[in-house]
């Protein structure tokens, strides 16, 4: 495949520059800012530390920038306040200089409520907002990435699936912004893709998903990890994301393919039927767990495991500065 080819990034809290691992900035060049708890945007310190460190990603290397809005305490649909804190949020990541800002439904439901939930009128209510977050973003020059949902929470005692199959984006394509698009989460796809086809074989029913099915809208940017462990109402077990892929329950090879067709389907560079592959910009970030935020190793173990997939490496960019 030749062509643009997405570039890969790693997580790092936007509160904490010490958590930025300054040789893949360096050396791969794109990171990720994330804010976990709407509670740490209140005061205009906790503002002021989250620019600087956006700056100070820049001055140690970085060459592309994204950030993700909290999803704890950030109802930003049904609370005022959030939705002022995510309009902020998503000015500061234009005026930095970020690409684009990832965002979660963040409407949880706790088991005891499910069954009773307005699924539908919620997604509504999200579509809504989004649109009006467009609105007020105006001609800036970043992405709105509305990320995918596991089927389940990780503990088996909750849900936030507003987002979570495929079908469900139809409203987002609906609004036809250039700006609001997908993140695709292939660890999510992977944790629902295989409890719901685990589900189908129990009942001798098809297949109810395809696993390589992804979303009506353009995907703008591709989070990616495997996982261990399944989540299910009533079980004990619970689900552990970010697992380098070759310690994960989902077979390598099926990640691979998902996160191949993650990639296929994001929005090409000349849709004038150009050179093939992700638009230029597109990012993999790898949402792997460390024991250790300040030494990556899970994290470079995946690029390397990634680097030594032929069907991957040709859509991503894994040269090291200086290995040319």
């Amino acid at each position: 495949m030749s062509g643009a080819r997405a570039t890969l990034r790693l997580t790092f809290d936007g509160l904490r520059r010490s958590q930025i691992d300054t040789r893949w900035a360096r050396e791969l060049g794109g990171v990720e800012a994330y804010v976990f708890d709407g509670d740490d945007l209140v005061h205009e310190d906790q503002w002021r530390t989250l620019s600087d460190n956006l700056r100070y990603a820049f001055d140690v290397g970085a060459r592309a920038l994204t950030l993700h809005f909290p999803t704890e305490n950030a109802d930003w649909v049904g609370d005022r306040t959030a939705y002022d804190r995510l309009r902020r949020f998503c000015d500061l990541a234009a005026d930095a200089g970020a690409q684009g800002v990832v965002l979660h439904a963040n409407q949880f439901v706790q088991l005891a409520d499910w069954p009773a939930f307005d699924l539908a009128g919620a997604r509504a209510r999200v579509v809504d907002r989004i649109a009006a977050l467009d609105a007020h973003l105006g001609d800036a020059p970043i992405w709105i990435g509305v990320e995918n949902m596991p089927v389940i929470g990780a503990q088996g005692v909750d849900f936030d699936s507003v987002f979570v199959l495929p079908a469900d984006f139809a409203p987002i394509a609906a609004l036809g912004s250039d700006r609001v698009g997908v993140t695709w989460d292939v660890c999510h796809w992977a944790v629902t893709y295989s409890t719901l086809t685990a589900m189908a074989r129990l009942e001798q029913r098809p297949e109810p998903v395809a696993p390589f099915a992804l979303p009506e809208p353009p995907v703008k940017h591709v989070h990616f990890s495997s996982f261990s462990g399944h989540a299910m109402p009533g079980w004990p077990d619970q689900c552990r994301e970010g697992v380098p892929p070759l310690a994960g329950d989902v077979p390598p090879d099926l990640l691979a393919g998902m996160l191949a067709a993650a990639l296929d389907a994001a929005a090409s560079a000349a849709g004038d039927g150009g050179e093939a592959g992700p638009a230029p910009g597109t990012g993999v970030v790898f949402e792997v767990q460390e024991d250790d935020y300040e030494s990556r190793k899970n994290c470079w173990e995946t690029y390397d495991w990634l680097a030594s997939v032929p069907g991957l490496a040709a859509r991503v960019d894994c040269t090291r500065s200086g290995d040319a």
